[in-house]
C-alpha cells in the first residue's frame, strides 16, 4: 500500500465522524481518479464509511447524553415550586424593609 494511500486512509478514518456523505463520495472519487481506488470498490468504501460516521456520532451522543446525566444527579435543580417560595420569601422581606423604614410596601 502505498505511503500517500495510508495517509488518505488515515485521514478519511479520523474525519468520518464530521464528514457528511456528499463529501465521502468526492473523496473517495478522488482516489478513484488517482487509481488508489477501483471504481467498483468506490460504492462499497462510501457506505462503509456513511456507516462508519453515523455510528460514531451515535456514539458521541450517547456519551455526551450519559455524561449530561452524570453531571445533573450531581448538581442540585431548583423546582418551579423552589423558585416560587423564594421569590414569596423576598417579596415578605422587600415588604418588612419598606415597613421598617416607613414606606408603604410597593405591590
Amino acid at each position: 500500500m502505498p505511503v500517500q494511500l495510508i495517509k488518505k486512509s488515515m485521514l478519511l478514518g479520523l474525519g468520518v465522524l464530521t464528514l457528511t456523505r456528499d463529501k465521502i463520495v468526492q473523496t473517495v472519487n478522488s482516489l478513484v481518479e488517482e487509481g488508489d481506488v477501483t471504481a467498483e470498490e468506490a460504492p462499497s468504501i462510501i457506505d462503509k464509511l456513511v456507516s462508519r460516521g453515523e455510528e460514531e456520532r451515535e456514539e458521541l451522543r450517547k456519551m455526551v447524553r450519559d455524561e449530561l446525566a452524570k453531571r445533573r444527579t450531581h448538581i442540585p435543580l431548583a423546582s418551579h415550586k423552589d423558585i416560587e417560595e423564594l421569590s414569596q420569601k423576598i417579596d415578605d422581606l422587600a415588604a418588612r424593609i419598606d415597613e421598617m423604614v416607613g414606606k408603604k410596601p410597593a405591590k
